[in-house]
This record gives C-alpha cells, structure tokens and sequence, in this order.
C-alpha cells in the first residue's frame, strides 16, 4: 500500500490515542481493593462476643440482729457467690467487696472456710460471701470480679431485722406453791415479719459453779404459742410461771424464747423470778 493511500485510510478510520494511567491511581486501586478484603475477613472477628465469665448468688440477704441479747456478738449471713466462665473464659478472677458503714464483709473458701478472693477459672468456681454487723437498718454490699481488662460489678441489699420483748412487770415476786402472769410484749424492728413460734423453760442459777440448769421444781407456759407478725406490727403473749411446793431456790428466770420459722432465727427474753 502506498503512501497515499495509508494517509487516505488514516484519515477515514482515526485513530484515538488513549493517555497512560498514572503509577498512583494504580496504587490506590490496589490498596483499596486490598482493604476491602481484609475488613470482609476482619469484621466478624472484631464484632464477635470475646470469652466472658458471670457471677451469681447475689440477691438481697436478711441478717438477724443479736447485739441485744447476745452482747460482743455480730449479727452474720452468707451467700455462695458462683463465677461462671463463658466462651472458653480462662484466667484468674479477683474478687472485692465493698460494703456501707456498719456492715463487714470476709470472702471465703467453700472447703477450708480460709480466707480467699481469687478464683481460677476453666470452668467455674464459688467464694463464700460472709457479712457481718451490729447495726439495725439497711445497707448496701457489692462485689466486683475482675480479670485483666474483663470486669463486672454487682450489688445487693443487706437488711438487719430485729425482735423486741419486753416483759410487763420486768420481774415476778411468787410465792411456793403458787403461779404468777406476766404480759409479753414482741415488736417486728425494721420490716421483721412472719410466723413465731413461742416458748418457756424455767432455769435456776447454780452461780457458784457459774452455770444455769433447768429448774424441774417449777414450770412455765406461754399463750398462744404462736403468732404472725405483720411488717411493723406488734404482738403479745401471755407468760405463766408456776413455783413449785418444794422448790427451795430464791432466784428463778424464766426464758421467753421465739423462734422464727422463715428465717431459722431465736430472740430471747429472760424474766426474773424472786420466790419467797
């Protein structure tokens, strides 16, 4: 073909010469594309739950006040606290407590009752929470497991109920042979509530040998021998002591104990009986 004609061709059919891609969009493309993949691999790792570990055994604990009657002594309760691992969770929990004035706390092991606050989990494990106190009222106990950066914090109510007796008169004067009646009040302090049940023995005092024995000579009685107590509400009882004939102690006490049947508590009230 000549050259005359080549230009003749050309010049029907031009040809459009395209730029070349610059290096930098290239590598952009490629990057893109290269992240794109990663996140899509990437993602479900990220937004997958991690291994974890719960706790439980917490809920609102009711504690006996027993400062009254038993002086020195602390008013105690406990709960089995259970780390749960989840996910494969492996690791050591550390667990603390804080609790508001007036209420202790001990964490303990469930087989040697020594003092513990460490857990280490494959699967689970359990502390013994003990609280302590001698105060009436209502409070506050929480508890915080932690391990690394994983932590969790729980709390509850600690409620300290009491029982109040008193005795109308405080002491008898009974002669031998005779009986005597006393009015036995019971007061529910801070919510106390439920079923009592009620009753009597009569001890005398062997004081040189400092202890009391029950006294076989003498009786006593109470009536009713149970009674519901409505939260705040009050009730009373009614206390009979019999002295025996030949019964020769001076000193007589009858103990008034009621015992609550939903909590497995006892209160104790003890009215002092001079025989003549």
């Amino acid at each position: 073909m000549g050259g005359d004609a080549l230009m003749e061709l050309e010049s029907r059919f031009p040809v459009k010469w395209r730029k070349p891609v610059p290096l930098w969009v290239l590598l952009i493309g490629i990057l893109a594309t290269a992240s794109t993949t990663a996140g899509v691999i990437l993602l479900p790792s990220i937004l997958s739950p991690k291994p974890d570990f719960t706790m439980s055994g917490l809920h609102p604990m009711y504690v006996q006040a027993i400062q009254a009657f038993r002086p020195g002594e602390l008013g105690s309760n406990q709960t089995l606290i259970t780390i749960q691992a989840t996910r494969n969770f492996t690791g050591i929990v550390t667990v603390t407590t804080w609790s508001s004035t007036g209420v202790g706390t001990v964490l303990l092991d469930p087989q040697t009752f020594g003092a513990k606050d460490q857990i280490l989990l494959g699967k689970a494990g359990s502390l013994i929470l003990n609280v302590k106190t001698r105060e009436v009222g209502n409070f506050t106990v929480t508890v915080i497991a932690s391990s690394g950066p994983t932590s969790h914090t729980e709390s509850f109510p600690v409620i300290v109920e009491n029982l109040t007796m008193t005795s109308s008169p405080s002491s008898l004067t009974i002669m031998r042979g005779s009986s005597g009646t006393a009015e036995i009040n019971l007061s529910g302090v801070n919510g106390l509530s439920g079923n009592m049940s009620l009753g009597t023995t009569v001890y005398y005092c062997g004081c040189h040998l400092g202890f009391y024995s029950v006294d076989s000579l003498s009786s006593a009685s109470v009536t009713p021998t149970s009674i519901i107590l409505s939260p705040g509400g009050t009730g009373k009882i009614a206390l009979t002591i019999n002295v025996g004939l030949s019964d020769n102690n001076s000193v007589l006490y009858a103990v008034v104990k009621a015992s609550m049947v939903r909590q497995l508590w006892y209160f104790n009230l003890t009215v002092e009986v001079n025989v003549v």
